[in-house]
């Protein structure tokens, strides 16, 4: 049977090297997906029966200049009722966010993976001053939300998940 949940990888590029991701094994070339061979294969998947289409997998997505276009065409073209995206958070500034929601992103996810930013040096490899800014992405994007919502009438989930390193990590 044909999935209810695919995702595409639109790029295999990450902007962070966190420990227990595989991105930065350097197992694959890093670049970024055709943007005709994504329209390909989301066309194609959504005429098999795909419901939800999630685009990214272990690259940033937000690297990606066409991510708006592409949610809007699986949304609008492909007829996705549902396009979902996790991020590292990085990158996902607030134009960027608004962006992706007023093309009808239907959830993001933050993937929030440290405690504060000496763990976040400790777990992606990137200075600790970053995290502020991911802080402080995380925090727009709600805002960002409620006002896409109300100019629009389309509400995107805004979430947020970790991994437990140890005992001491609230």
């Amino acid at each position: 049977p044909v999935p209810r949940s695919v995702k595409i990888e639109l790029t295999a590029r990450c902007d962070l090297q966190c420990f227990f991701c595989a991105s930065h094994m350097r197992l694959r070339a890093k670049s970024d997906m055709d943007e005709q061979l994504f329209r390909r294969l989301a066309r194609e998947l959504r005429a098999d029966g795909v419901e939800e289409l999630g685009l990214f997998y272990l690259g940033e997505s937000f690297l990606v200049p066409w991510l708006p276009a592409a949610i809007r065409f699986a949304k609008r073209d492909c007829g996705y009722p549902y396009v979902f995206l996790t991020t590292n958070g990085r990158m996902a500034s607030p134009a960027r966010v608004r962006a992706c929601m007023e093309a009808g992103l239907d959830s993001l996810k933050f993937s929030f993976n440290f405690a504060g930013p000496a763990q976040f040096q400790e777990v992606t490899g990137a200075k600790a001053t970053a995290y502020a800014t991911i802080v402080d992405n995380l925090r727009r994007a709600r805002a960002v939300r409620d006002e896409v919502e109300r100019a629009t009438g389309h509400r995107c989930g805004l979430y947020a998940s970790s991994i437990q390193y140890d005992g001491e990590q609230a």
